[in-house]
């Protein structure tokens, strides 16, 4: 089973359940998921995880039974033997997360923290699968659960509410450690929540990452948070009467968005 498969039958979920049951039994017939196979075991040895477990919990995502899916897979996150295999943790994730998109009362109500435990496990994900065997076949749902953090972040720091945005950001650098607008903004929040000494670590962070990568490699979603941490903290300095740091942060992101209109003007504000 490959994510590349989960994708695509997940995003049809808006069509009728008649032709998504048609799809998806004629692409299990088509694939023969060669690749988890390959990964999960071999013609000498058992997999930890049959696959046929798998395309159980693919058909409750499919027919959106969450709960299901997290009862199932939070068996194998738990369990000695196989709680080192990375792709529960997503499956996991991935149910949590559209519990938290789902807009069910029931669901608000028991799940309070989907968002939050959809973060939790993607973390663990990323933690077990040491190689990075496994999170480029995901990359489309970490861009989702991406938006939906800084979303949720955002709405945090316009409360003025750093402590809990703080772990919003965390999460976000902790899924891609080399995300330097997760770095920056975490180090801003640090920065009103007066713990100074932290936030200018993860500001150095941030600044090393802009000098070493300069962008290279980020998700649409990362520049775009890159943007809105760099537009955030170089007001934030400003005001304070730092606008020498200010425009450093600015300069420093030239090279990723280029002559960005929102950010030329806040340069132009400080006196750039």
């Amino acid at each position: 089973m490959t994510a590349r498969y989960i994708r695509h039958v997940i995003w049809k979920q808006s069509c009728m359940k008649v032709l998504q049951f048609t799809l998806l039994i004629g692409l299990m017939l088509a694939q023969p998921f060669a690749l988890s196979a390959q990964r999960y075991g071999d013609d000498e040895e058992e997999p930890l995880i049959p696959q046929e477990d798998f395309d159980e919990l693919l058909m409750w995502m499919v027919d959106e039974k969450y709960e299901k899916v997290l009862y199932k897979a939070i068996r194998y996150t738990e369990d000695d033997e196989t709680k080192k295999e990375p792709v529960p943790y997503v499956f996991m994730s991935m149910a949590y997360f559209k519990i938290s998109e789902s807009g069910n009362p029931e669901f608000e109500e028991k799940y309070s923290n989907a968002l939050k435990s959809s973060l939790k496990y993607a973390s663990k994900f990323v933690k077990k699968d040491k190689e990075s065997e496994y999170i480029a076949e995901y990359t489309d749902y970490f861009n989702d659960l991406r938006r939906a953090t800084m979303n949720q972040a955002e709405v945090y720091v316009d409360d003025e509410k750093y402590t809990k945005a703080k772990s919003y950001y965390k999460y976000l650098w902790t899924l891609d450690v080399e995300d330097p607008g997760a770095w920056l903004m975490y180090g801003s929040v640090l920065w009103r929540s007066k713990a100074k000494r932290d936030a200018e670590e993860s500001w150095a962070t941030a600044a090393q990452l802009l000098s070493e990568f300069q962008g290279r490699g980020l998700e649409e979603v990362q520049i775009d948070l890159l943007k809105f941490s760099v537009v955030y903290t170089a007001e934030m300095l400003a005001a304070e009467g730092n606008r020498t740091d200010a425009r450093q942060w600015i300069q420093s992101v030239e090279e990723v968005l280029g002559n960005d209109r929102e950010v030329q003007a806040v340069l132009r504000s400080i006196g750039g």
